[in-house]
């Protein structure tokens, strides 16, 4: 591709309500898994940038800074900024000290996300699910299995139970769970967290699309609302080659 369609790919909408330099990330992003632009290849200089693309170096500078956060991009000394093989340096640095969903983390980050769902029902909860969420014997809960994406590659398989008494099963919960919950004022405040080191089997190994045995973080979160009720109890697996979690201390 040339350097004046490359220009025209990744131009931002001065019109659009999303910022430009989240424009622009993304247009990158695309540039990058369509093939427009390589590995290997250098990008241009960020004045070059701002002055073709008719925005300013901090707006360049950081929608760079987003991809270099998860690896497609990469900043060297003497060479600029290249791109870098993609799928194999894409790692992911979160935050435990957060409270946030999959969905929002990337959003922040300016990147776009999305999920397959695998099981969406409403059924009696389990004893284990029960104790977990504080119900009774006999009361209903929804179950959302899911394997969440991030650049057309899985990241993670979730699967969160929800009591049925605070949602609904027709409501748009293959979106943002939180964003539902928080629309009902039910989004969790507190949560604790349980991380292990496992391995995957057949099964898990086929929806992360990794190899049988490889390193996978799961994470049990039970998270409550500004009431103390729990109100949702998720397992999360995480590709360990395309995750890690950071501890903030003091």
């Amino acid at each position: 591709m040339s350097p004046d369609n490359l220009i025209n790919f990744l131009r931002p909408s001065k019109d659009s309500s999303e910022s430009l330099y989240k424009q622009l990330s993304r247009s990158l992003n695309s540039a990058i898994q369509e093939g427009l632009l390589k590995p290997g290849d250098a990008l241009m200089p960020e004045r070059d940038l701002a002055t073709n693309l008719k925005i300013s170096r901090i707006t360049v500078r950081k929608a760079i800074d987003q991809l270099v956060e998860i690896g497609m991009l990469i900043k060297r000394q003497g060479a600029g900024t290249i791109v870098s093989k993609k799928n194999v340096d894409l790692v992911l640095h979160k935050n435990l000290s957060s409270l946030n969903s999959f969905t929002a983390d990337m959003k922040k980050r300016g990147l776009e996300s999305y999920s397959r769902i695998i099981l969406r029902e409403e059924g009696k909860a389990t004893a284990k699910e029960a104790l977990i969420l504080n119900l009774n014997e006999g009361d209903y809960v929804h179950r959302l299995n899911r394997v969440r994406y991030l650049v057309n590659e899985p990241l993670l398989y979730e699967i969160a139970v929800i009591p049925a008494s605070i949602i609904s099963i027709t409501s748009a919960i293959d979106n943002s769970l939180y964003e539902l919950l928080e629309s009902k004022q039910m989004n969790p405040i507190t949560a604790k967290q349980n991380i292990h080191a496992i391995i995957a089997d057949d099964n898990l190994a086929d929806k992360l699309e990794v190899t049988p045995g490889s390193a996978i973080l799961f994470v049990e979160r039970r998270g409550k609302d500004a009431n103390g009720r729990v109100v949702e109890y998720t397992q999360s697996y995480y590709r360990g080659d395309r995750y890690d979690y950071v501890v903030e201390l003091g």
